[in-house]
């Protein structure tokens, strides 16, 4: 019978790598009343709105709404349960079997949907293909997820309401995952007149911070923050 080295093989991740893999791209349950004793986590060790810090671990105990977990450092941290993340694939094989599944599911029989499955399991073994982030992220994960990794919005219409739309068209995309990019030059210069309010722009950079703060606000699938 295989170990489970064995049947890892070069696909086994440690330290970083495993950080990285079960942060960005492997499903998790974020109901914390899933969290269980010898489940795998992700569990915030340093709650900052800035720099938050994660950290890979196993629950070693629950007691009510607090848990122990055992970091890969041999680290004993105790937290509440919303802290932890369960990790639900812990290798990149159980992602390549989600992802193979879930590009074939469009073929039109079961026999087709079996025969491409395997086909894109194969492609994907060994990192023989690396789809990109959003898709290793979200497909077969949530219909609501997208599966392009940046988009380019049209710049702002040069009024308020205009920033407003274009401000919450990021903001939709960014919480389903994507990347944005604007051009904001159609925004009119620092301190140029506004009709109508007897007042004067604050300029497109002043704009620009309220959408580059905005991106801080928002979590991408429970993990890395937008940008």
């Amino acid at each position: 019978m295989e170990t489970a080295s064995e049947m890892t093989g070069k696909t086994k991740l440690e330290g970083l790598s495993e950080k990285i893999f079960l942060d960005r791209y492997a499903l998790k349950d974020p109901n914390p009343d899933h969290v269980q004793v010898g489940d795998t986590v992700l569990v915030l060790t340093k709650d900052d709105p800035k720099f938050p810090k994660k950290e890979v671990g196993v629950v070693e105990e629950r007691e009510g709404n607090t848990i122990q977990v055992k970091l890969r450092n041999g680290e004993i941290v105790t937290t509440e349960a919303e802290k932890a993340l369960r990790t639900l694939e812990a290798t990149p094989e159980e992602m390549w079997d989600r992802l193979a599944k879930t590009i074939a599911s469009v073929e039109a029989t079961p026999e087709k949907q079996t025969e491409w499955t395997e086909k894109f399991r194969d492609l994907l073994t060994d990192w023989k293909l690396v789809p990109g982030g959003r898709i290793a992220a979200g497909a077969g994960a949530n219909d609501e997820l997208t599966l392009y990794n940046c988009y380019v919005i049209p710049s702002p219409h040069d009024s308020r309401g205009g920033i407003m739309e274009t401000l919450s068209q990021m903001t939709e995309i960014m919480s389903r995952g994507g990347g944005v990019g604007i051009n904001l030059s159609s925004l009119r210069p620092r301190r140029a007149q506004v009709k109508g309010v007897n007042g004067s722009s604050s300029g497109s950079v002043s704009w620009g911070g309220l959408f580059s703060y905005t991106t801080g606000l928002i979590e991408q699938g429970g993990s890395r923050r937008g940008k």
